[in-house]
């Protein structure tokens, strides 16, 4: 796929790309080239992270969207390329020189916010580095170590350092000051009485995540997914409906209930995006 018009965030331009790149390749061979970019242009932001977040989220409601999938990759393009800071660096392809990959480095380099020390951590530790990282993740570093491994079997193993630099990035991004407490079904009861904001839904996506961790078995989806403009809500109704597979049908229901009704009613994050 020609990433000229994402590099540039030209976002009337990205459509035409898409389809004229479908010409001749399959949705699948899109949906890897747009998750692609999304994981190579990863920063620690709340968009630029929904956006790699978004793209797992496509591929498992793909069968949910029918003949409206290709578009939904094209909303998904058009959210990583808003989602890009105009002065992000280039993007990190290999693995810098290994340091000694003991998981007491990792936390030094964790509790000093050093994050070419903590790259040099992943890089002695790249391929069996999911262990530690699963001890010590937490909020969106566990969102988006759930998110590179689900992404990991599809992409290869050549991107394992740039998914896996995700959750080591957001481990450092700021201190950790806990997760909200509370049973799954509290956290959803609470993201249902504050309407789906993004603040309330955000420990549901988190609590739904370490169920995954356990093997949770997925589900059948339970409410249409219209394609929409990602930017406005953080992808969360995307993502919702992906994560709402792990939950039973009631739950299901009410978490989807919320985040639709915050779609609609709720406040327009696109704004802050960088587009």
């Amino acid at each position: 796929m020609n990433y000229e018009p994402l590099i540039e965030r030209d976002l009337d331009a990205i459509p035409t790309a898409a389809r004229a790149y479908l010409a001749s390749h399959d949705a699948e061979e899109l949906w890897i080239a747009v998750t692609r970019f999304a994981v190579l242009a990863y920063a620690p932001s709340q968009h630029a992270k929904r956006a790699v977040m978004a793209c797992r989220a496509a591929v498992e409601v793909r069968d949910d969207m029918g003949s409206a999938w290709p578009d939904l990759l094209i909303a998904c393009a058009r959210y990583a390329a808003q989602s890009r800071p105009p002065w992000s660096e280039p993007p990190i392809l290999d693995p810098p020189e290994a340091a000694s990959g003991e998981l007491a480095e990792l936390q030094r380099a964790i509790a000093a916010r050093d994050r070419l020390h903590g790259e040099r951590w992943l890089s002695a530790r790249l391929a069996d580095a999911e262990g530690p990282l699963s001890e010590l993740a937490h909020g969106d570093a566990l969102l988006l170590l759930d998110t590179a491994l689900a992404l990991l079997p599809r992409l290869g193993e050549k991107g394992r350092f740039a998914l896996l630099r995700m959750p080591l990035a957001e481990l450092m991004a700021e201190p950790f000051t806990g997760e909200t407490e509370g049973s799954l079904e509290e956290l959803i009861e609470q993201a249902v009485a504050e309407g789906g904001s993004p603040e309330a839904v955000q420990p549901v996506f988190v609590a739904i995540a370490r169920l995954a961790q356990q093997g949770a078995p997925r589900g059948e989806a339970c409410r249409r997914l219209d394609v929409y403009p990602l930017a406005r809500d953080y992808a969360q109704t995307l993502i919702a409906h992906a994560y709402a597979r792990r939950l039973p049908s009631e739950q299901a229901r009410a978490l989807l209930d919320a985040v639709h009704h915050n779609l609609e009613q709720g406040e327009n994050f696109a704004e802050w995006s960088f587009a």
